[in-house]
C-alpha cells in the first residue's frame, strides 16, 4: 500500500506541475466536504485555460482502519484529472481600493470578476484500495460488508454543478454526476491475514456527489 501512494503521490505532483505551467492565468485550490466526512483528506487544484474551460485534478487519501480490533478498513489513494466548461458567466465590475501613488486613499481600479455559475465536468478516476468489513453507499461493493477486498478500479466519470462566490476569492460548489468504471481485485476474509478467496472483477456505477469549498488564487 505504500508503495502505492508513493507512486501515486509523485504522479500528483508531476501533473499539478504540469497543471500549473501550463497556465498562467487564474488557479484555484478546493476540497469536497462530503468526501472528507469519510474521514479522508482530499485537495483538488484548478487553472483556467480561458474565459470557459479549465483543467485539473483531485486527489484523496485514506491510509488508515476505521477498527483495528474488527479489521474495519477503507484505505485507498484516488487521483482524478478533469477538464470543465462553464456556462452562464456573469460579470460585475469591482472596484478596488487602496492608498495611490501621492498618498491618497480610493480607487485604484474598476476590476472585472467573473462569477461562475453552471458547469460541466467529465473526470477520469484512478483509485487503489484496500476495504473491508464496511458498508459502501448505494450497495456498491455489498461484498465487503463480510470480505476484505484489496485492488484497483480506472472509471471515467461526468458531473454536472453550479458554483457561488460567497467573497471575491472563495466560493462554493454543489455537483452531482455519476461514472462508469472497471475495478479488479484479490478478495480475502475480513480477520487479519485473512482466507485468500480468489481474484474477481466487475463493472460498476459509481454515483458522484460534491460539496466544494474552493480558494481562487488570482
Amino acid at each position: 500500500m505504500h508503495l502505492y501512494i508513493n507512486k501515486i503521490l509523485t504522479v500528483i505532483l508531476l501533473l499539478s506541475f504540469i497543471i500549473f505551467r501550463s497556465s498562467a492565468q487564474t488557479m484555484a485550490l478546493r476540497t469536497n466536504l462530503l468526501y472528507d466526512a469519510t474521514l479522508s483528506p482530499n485537495l483538488g487544484v484548478e487553472v483556467r485555460l480561458d474565459s470557459t474551460w479549465t483543467a485539473g485534478i483531485n486527489a484523496g487519501l485514506n491510509a488508515w482502519d476505521i477498527d483495528k480490533q474488527k479489521n474495519k478498513k477503507w484505505r485507498h489513494v484516488l487521483v482524478s484529472p478533469n477538464v470543465r466548461k462553464y456556462f452562464g458567466l456573469k460579470r460585475d465590475s469591482l472596484c478596488i481600493y487602496g492608498t495611490r501613488a501621492d498618498g491618497t486613499y480610493g480607487v485604484l481600479r474598476d476590476s472585472i470578476v467573473t462569477r461562475r455559475a453552471n458547469y460541466f465536468e467529465t473526470n477520469l478516476i484512478y483509485s487503489h484500495y484496500n476495504v473491508g468489513n464496511a458498508r459502501i453507499p448505494f450497495g456498491i461493493y455489498s461484498a465487503i460488508k463480510d470480505r476484505r477486498l484489496q485492488g484497483d478500479l480506472l472509471a471515467l466519470g461526468a458531473k454536472y454543478g453550479y458554483s457561488w462566490i460567497l467573497a471575491r476569492d472563495w466560493c462554493i460548489e454543489a455537483e452531482a454526476g455519476v461514472a462508469v468504471g472497471y475495478a479488479w481485485f484479490k478478495e480475502y476474509d475480513c480477520d487479519h491475514c485473512g482466507t485468500y478467496y480468489g481474484k474477481g472483477d466487475r463493472i460498476f456505477l459509481l454515483p458522484q456527489l460534491g460539496i466544494n469549498v474552493v480558494y481562487i488564487i488570482n
